[in-house]
Parts: C-alpha cells; sequence; structure tokens
C-alpha cells in the first residue's frame, strides 16, 4: 500500500494512495460538518449546501458544472452524512488537474444564487417524500429520532419540511463560512497519480481556503429507549425496527461489533434470516444494521412482516438476542462471519473510489492508515468470548427500542414486552 499524509500551511490535510495499474483516479473534498454540527434552528442546511454548491459558482453556472464533467467522461457527485460532507470526482487520469480545478471551484465559489436555492428547496422537499413513502427507510429514521432523542444524531440528515422551509440565505452563508475552512477539509485521492503531483494541485487550487478552527462534535446522545408505532393507511406489511445501544465507530470493540451483527442479521446464512424467513417464513426482509458514529453506536433489526406475524417476528428476535447473551457461538458459524466480513471488506477495496473513500475515513476517525492485513487480523482475533461479553452488555432491556409503522392493525406490538 503506497499511501502518504501531508498537512498543507493553511491546516488543509491531503492523502494519496497510487494504484499505478489503474488508468482512473478519484478525488474527494471531504468537509468535517454534517448534519450532526446544526444548531437547532437549522436543521438540515448542511445538506442544503451540499446541493447548492453545485447550482453556481462566480465563473460556472449549474449548467456549466455538468457540462464540463461530462466533456471530460467524468463523474461527479455527492452527499452528506450525519458527521462529515463529500464532493467527489472520478475521471482518467490525465484528467486530474481538471477534477482538482472543477472541484475547488464548486467548494470554495459558490454564490448561493436566490432563484436556485427555491428551486433546491423544492428538491429537497420530494427527497424527504421519498423517505416518507419508503416505509422501511422511514422506520428506521423514526428509530434514530427515538433512541436519541434530542440530539442531532437523531435527526433526519435532510432535515424537515418545517426546518428546510425556515432556512434562509443568511443561514446558509454563517453556515459555510464558519465550517467550510480548512482545519476542517480533507482532500483524498487514490488511483493512478504521482503523491507530489497530488501536493502541488492541492496547494495551488487550495490554498486560499481559510484556516479556520475545528468543529466541535458536542457531547454524545444519550439513549432514551421507547416504543414509538406509528400509523400509515394502505399497509399490507407492520415495518418493524428492535434496537439497542453499540459500541462506537472508534470503538475498541468495533471488530466485536461487526461480527456480532454479522451472526445476528448480516446475510442469508445470519441467524435472523434462517430462523425467521428460511424455517418460518413469516419475512421477506429481516437484516441487522450498524448506526455507528464517533462517540456513539446503535444495533438496529429490522423486519417487515404481516399484522398477524408481527408480535411472533419482535419474539423470535428478541430470542436470538438472547441466545447470544447465554451461549457461546460456535467455532464454524464465528469463522463463517470473519470470511463473509473480510471478503466484503476486500472486495469493497478494489476501485480508486471505494479507496478514495477509505483514506478519508481513516483519517477522519482513526488520524492513520490502517493496512489491509491489520483488519484482517484485527477480525480474526475476535473471539466468541467477546461476542458474548458484547452481547450481555448491549442486549439490556434498559436499552431496547422498538418503533414500527402500520396500518390499522398493529399486531399486538404495543403490549409486546421487550426483554431478554
Amino acid at each position: 500500500m503506497d499511501v502518504r499524509k501531508k498537512e498543507m500551511k493553511n491546516g488543509l490535510v491531503v492523502a494519496t494512495e497510487v494504484m499505478p495499474h489503474l488508468r482512473s483516479v478519484s478525488i474527494g473534498v471531504w468537509v468535517k460538518c454534517g448534519s450532526r454540527f446544526e444548531r437547532d434552528g437549522a436543521t438540515g442546511v448542511s445538506h442544503f449546501i451540499e446541493h447548492l454548491l453545485f447550482k453556481g459558482t462566480k465563473s460556472r453556472s449549474a449548467s456549466d458544472i455538468a457540462e464540463a464533467i461530462d466533456s471530460v467522461g467524468g463523474q461527479l457527485n455527492a452527499f452528506t452524512d450525519k458527521e462529515y460532507v463529500g464532493f467527489y470526482a472520478r475521471v482518467l487520469d490525465e484528467h486530474l488537474p481538471f477534477a482538482f480545478e472543477l472541484l475547488s471551484d464548486i467548494v470554495l465559489n459558490p454564490t448561493f444564487p436566490a432563484v436556485e436555492m427555491k428551486r433546491e428547496r423544492n428538491v429537497i422537499f420530494e427527497e424527504i417524500n421519498m423517505v416518507e413513502d419508503s416505509p422501511q427507510d422511514l422506520v428506521h429514521e423514526i428509530f434514530l429520532e427515538r433512541f436519541w432523542q434530542g440530539h442531532p444524531l437523531g435527526r433526519p440528515i435532510s432535515g424537515t419540511k418545517e426546518s428546510v422551509a425556515r432556512i434562509t440565505r443568511k443561514d446558509v452563508v454563517q453556515f459555510f463560512k464558519s465550517n467550510y475552512t480548512a482545519r476542517n477539509t480533507l482532500i483524498s485521492v487514490a488511483g493512478n497519480i504521482k503523491h507530489p503531483t497530488v501536493q502541488d494541485l492541492a496547494a495551488r487550487y487550495f490554498s486560499q481556503l481559510q484556516t479556520g478552527d475545528p468543529t466541535d462534535p458536542g457531547a454524545p446522545p444519550v439513549v432514551h429507549p421507547a416504543r414509538d408505532i406509528r400509523r400509515k393507511s394502505k399497509l399490507e406489511q407492520i415495518h418493524i425496527c428492535v434496537g439497542t445501544v453499540c459500541p462506537s465507530l472508534i470503538s475498541e470493540d468495533r471488530f466485536t461489533i461487526h461480527l456480532l451483527s454479522n451472526v445476528l442479521g448480516g446475510g442469508v446464512s445470519s441467524r435472523l434470516f434462517q430462523k425467521i424467513r428460511e424455517k418460518r417464513g413469516l419475512v421477506y426482509s429481516i437484516y441487522s444494521n450498524l448506526d455507528l458514529y464517533r462517540d456513539a453506536g446503535a444495533l438496529v433489526v429490522y423486519a417487515g412482516t404481516a399484522p398477524g406475524s408481527a408480535a411472533a417476528v419482535v419474539e423470535l428476535v428478541l430470542k436470538e438476542f438472547r441466545n447470544l447473551r447465554e451461549k457461546l457461538v460456535p467455532s464454524e458459524e464465528l469463522n463463517r462471519s470473519k470470511e463473509n466480513i473480510k471478503g466484503s471488506v476486500m472486495l469493497s477495496l478494489e476501485s480508486t473510489s471505494s479507496r478514495m473513500t477509505h483514506l478519508a475515513q481513516q483519517l477522519i476517525y482513526y488520524g492513520r492508515f490502517y493496512k489491509l492485513e491489520e483488519v484482517l487480523e484485527s477480525i480474526d482475533r475476535v473471539k466468541a468470548s467477546e461476542v458474548r461479553r458484547l452481547a450481555r452488555q448491549i442486549f439490556d432491556p434498559s436499552y431496547l427500542t422498538l418503533t414500527a409503522i402500520a396500518g390499522d392493525d398493529c399486531g399486538q406490538l404495543e403490549s409486546i414486552a421487550l426483554k431478554v
């Protein structure tokens, strides 16, 4: 792994990985100011800014930006997470200087035109409507909202229609100036590159970025165990989330929680899939999911089922929680889970875009690069006794939370006991 890191004079960090056997290059500009850093009155502003940065700069219109990336056959996109925002491009290696210039223009020189703000606000409303029309996504949002009640990590990244409607251009400009600074920004590049070339490009196009102060993530969320069942007409299924607290993304138990979640509901051989779908036919979709952040984590099981089966499904999920608390995972099952995770990790790092993302996330959360061998060895070192220890910690009734979206019949979920 040919990886380097350099901090520029203004505090901007540049991370590079050379992949000489490829012809593509992926470049990402990562800004540590996701939805977690929003104040109460401007929920959704970080996501709004992500949209608006593509709507015009001092030298380019929105259509100019679109035509620019198409002119080199590249890809250009962005996303907002709860702890960071990412802007990225993938181009042929010969177009790396062009990609640097284009991304720097987008990130450093936005104009936030009023007409585009009005138009993009409506686009975000439609994005929120998409979640409202997808019970599987909505029930998960409701879970986090209840679980981390009152904390930014519990809020939807896009905000609500009400909060987005209140965001003014002044809010956008203020949040942008306060957070889009060098100490909050990381550039990661992977592909057929040379380290000095990337560092020179970063200095040329991003040296004007003000140093600024690092963002403060604030206090970690407090868990609020709850039961929240909401009604939505014309639903054939009940959509359920059952979850609990778990170690954070930087915890020493991060590999253990990934294995525990994988054994529980991480694939078609997992306990939930085999025992609830394959053996009983009670669901089509069931899986466990990890929401991991710098100082907080949640393990959430999702299931979609008929109203008459809802109580039975929840009881079976709780039974598997209990089994993981009481019994060691058999060595064959644990080894299968380890190989499953290792395979996923290795397959996920075969493109320049995934390596670029991997570089950035490692620096954002750990401040260093982990070799692939280190990660694989850490997975292999996890013992069955450590999985059981962690299961005993997190599968505690004082943390358990249940949320559901149901039609007329909630399938006795209002009375089922959440105990293990």
